[in-house]
């Protein structure tokens, strides 16, 4: 029998249903992930996935699609695995994303439109009607995220794709929970995306008026306004702010005077009208009033073959331009006013016809010269666009118009300076006004660590607004005057941070409640070594390890050496075997081993301190042995676990081609020392404990006791023949070490040790 396609499948559902919406396809392709490769919305491979996929505005419209509201999406499934997916959900929202680079992390703010509910996915076409329909705007690119959360791993269903012009999906997938709520981090990308078909329609609603100039600043005066209202206006009313007026859709209007001009436009079709004001929305510059000359101007090699910069966004300025093929380009014309002490957005794109290297710069001092270093405000290598945050000192000179220059060659040439004459690409140049806002600072900090076992953090202060004064306050009695403070804090607990800062217009405080926790206890001896990751490709690395309390997921090895033995430790006892597992995913096998410093010297011995070898195997997994004699007990000791590409130097200090090195906490326990006392084990967690601990044993408990190493009775309690029961007053104990012993209704005596954190 010949197979119905997908798009005939929808629509005679979607006519099955009722529905009167149109159908916008996007992606033919019968491609389709395997059962364990992603993009796919329905990859149970891991415990979770999270998806955010992004359609152009661009080919939306293309494909039939305008303003409106959208009802509902699917997926075509070529196989199902059939397994519920719990938590199901899909939020929409916009972006100014046409795809996802390096370091993107998630997108927030979407709108919840589907689930989060239990969803099996079936095989072919697979429709999830929406809660209430999500209007999009017509000109905004889309971005649809998927996400969903199960406690345990099957088989990913395969969903048909289509390879679209860059990566449009980024997703995260990892054996925990939470990965819904996952926002930053080392994210994959993809340029397989699921075929989609949206079933959408026009609301009748009057127009929703926008448009675009094509430049905000001009020295000629000529500038075209374009309309991009939704919902198909069918008359216009420009009023241009000079007295000038027009009822074309997209006229074009020369202004005749120097100033700044508010722009309004009606738009009206046969369900109403609305209007848009554009405040100060046009600078017009006919004084000729520009930066001062500069030592230099590149010249382009060769223009002819496509690289170059096509966009520059700063602040106000918003430049489409061709590419190389105009060489060097003088928008000076071209200017927006920032604050000094105010941070702004820059980025430019140079996506054609591979990557580029780019580097842009502001003459702050106004002396004609870009200083490499020290004026350069963004800088990228082999990449398609670049984009920076760029906080305008205090020092540069007020109220002049400077020169902002941007360059961008082929990566194969030497990197742009800015003198230096680009091989294929090209320098454009804009004008930056800086003014002082007279306004008080707004307070802001943050710290390189929240959590630490040394007790030393340093501060950075983030205040906007030009503050030239800082008071810091740590919460332990510590303060300082500096503006980006080191402290190092000497006794453990949860401090307060506060910071006012000041200026000639006011100050402003800022306090962040039990900000930095200090735990000097898993505080471990240094190790002699960190191995660094030297190539990382493909995936490789440690994506999970697994080990009595240790229950932690990662990044991979593009995050290189990672010390997380302050957060993530565990007890065990001397004499004993434990399961570990180490996630290290499935595009490649690799080498992996794992040691123990068991003396505490801060060196892995390769004899007896390496306690776990599998070579050759997709995350491995296995028994470690933990020995009775040449131990230290009762202090945390330093593991070390490594994985790299097969057949490379692994040892406990070697770099990595492509893997990674991480450290985590063990604390071994003699089993023996309590011996004496129990009668039969009892459940006591967490421990090592920073506060509370629970008690729970299998037969009904009547008096609690909590002892110190000296004997003496530190906290007493008589229990109503209960089971379970938390003990609180631990939170008032010092750290160390203690013993718990309970005595249950058949009078059995049992006792256990507690570490006190």
């Amino acid at each position: 029998m010949k197979r119905i396609s997908f798009y005939t499948t929808f629509l005679l559902l979607i006519s099955g249903l009722g529905f009167s919406q149109t159908n916008i396809i996007i992606g033919t392709d019968n491609s389709f992930n395997s059962s364990t490769s992603y993009p796919a919305p329905y990859g149970n491979w891991y415990f979770g996935a999270k998806h955010q996929i992004i359609f152009t505005a661009t080919e939306l419209n293309s494909a039939g699609m305008s303003a409106g509201d959208i009802y509902s999406l699917a997926f075509d499934v070529q196989t199902a695995e059939g397994e519920p997916l719990l938590d199901f959900q899909i939020k929409i929202g916009t972006t100014s994303k046409t795809v996802w680079n390096p370091g993107d992390n998630f997108e927030t703010g979407l709108t919840s439109v589907f689930g989060p509910q239990t969803y099996t996915e079936t095989n072919g076409l697979n429709i999830h009607t929406f809660s209430s329909p999500y209007y999009w705007d017509g000109v905004s690119n889309l971005i649809v995220q998927t996400c969903f959360n199960n406690s345990g791993y099957s088989q990913n269903a395969q969903v048909k794709f289509t390879t679209s012009s860059g990566n449009t999906v980024m997703y995260e997938r990892q054996d925990a929970q939470g990965v819904c709520a996952t926002i930053s981090g080392s994210f994959l990308r993809s340029d397989g995306r699921p075929n989609v078909v949206f079933s959408w329609q026009t609301p009748s609603i009057p127009p929703n008026t926008n448009f675009i100039a094509s430049t905000t600043n001009t020295c000629s005066g000529q500038v075209t306004f374009t309309d991009v209202s939704a919902n198909t206006p069918t008359s216009w009313a420009w009023d241009f702010g000079d007295g000038a007026t027009s009822t074309i859709q997209n006229p074009s209007h020369t202004y005749t005077t120097t100033g700044q001009f508010t722009v309004t436009l009606i738009a009206t079709n046969a369900f109403g009208a609305n209007t848009e004001i554009k405040n100060n929305y046009i600078n017009v510059n006919l004084s000729g009033n520009s930066p001062v000359a500069n030592s230099c101007t590149p010249t382009t090699g060769d223009g002819t073959l496509g690289f170059g910069i096509t966009n520059v966004t700063f602040n106000t300025i918003n430049k489409n331009s061709v590419n190389a093929s105009e060489g060097y380009v003088d928008f000076t014309c071209d200017q927006t006013t920032v604050y000094a002490g105010q941070t702004y957005s820059f980025s430019a794109t140079h996506g054609a016809p591979t990557t580029h290297n780019c580097g842009a710069w502001i003459d702050w001092n106004n002396d004609g010269v870009f200083h490499v270093t020290n004026e350069r405000i963004a800088i990228s290598t082999s990449s398609y666009s670049t984009s920076s945050n760029v906080t305008i000192p205090s020092n540069a000179v007020l109220n002049t118009p400077l020169r902002l220059r941007v360059i961008a060659d082929y990566d194969l040439n030497p990197a742009p300076t800015p003198c230096l004459n680009p091989g294929y690409g090209q320098a454009e140049d804009y004008t930056i006004i800086v003014e002082q806002q007279m306004i008080k600072p707004d307070a802001n900090f943050e710290a390189d660590m929240t959590t630490t076992c040394e007790g030393t953090v340093s501060f950075t202060d983030l205040s906007t607004n030009i503050p030239y004064a800082w008071a810091w306050d740590f919460g332990d009695g510590g303060t300082s005057v500096q503006i980006s403070p080191s402290h190092t804090y000497t006794t453990d607990g949860n401090y307060t941070v506060q910071l006012i800062v000041s200026n000639a217009y006011g100050s402003d405080t800022v306090s962040k409640t039990n900000y930095i926790s200090v735990n000097t206890a898993n505080d471990l001896t240094a190790a002699s070594c960190t191995p660094n990751t030297n190539g990382y490709c493909c995936d490789y690395g440690i994506y999970k390890v697994v080990i009595g309390g240790i229950n932690k997921p990662s990044g991979s090895g593009q995050d290189g050496y990672q010390d997380y033995s302050c957060d993530n430790f565990t007890t065990v006892d001397m004499g004993s075997s434990y399961n570990i597992e180490i996630r290290t995913g499935t595009d490649n096998p690799q080498d992996t081993k794992v040691w123990i410093d068991f003396n505490n010297d801060g060196v892995f011995d390769a004899n007896n301190e390496l306690v776990f070898t599998a070579l050759n195997t997709v995350n491995p997994s296995g028994t470690i042995n933990i020995p009775w004699t040449g131990v230290v007990e009762d202090i945390f000791l330093r593991m070390r676990v490594s994985s790299d590409e097969i057949g490379s130097t692994l040892d406990a200090c070697s770099n990595h081609l492509r893997g990674q090195t991480e450290d985590y906490g063990i604390l071994l326990n003699d089993p023996t020392s309590i011996a004496s006392y129990e009668n039969h084990k009892f459940n006591l967690y967490p421990n090592p404990t920073k506060g509370s601990f629970t008690i729970d044993n299998s037969v009904q408990i009547t008096q609690i006791y909590v002892l110190n190493l000296m004997g003496q009775v530190v906290i007493y309690q008589e229990v109503n023949n209960q089971n379970k029961i938390e003990i609180t007053e631990s939170n008032q104990l010092q750290k160390g070490t203690y013993l718990v012993r309970i005595i249950d209704k058949n009078q059995n005596v049992s006792t256990q040790k507690l570490i006190k954190n």
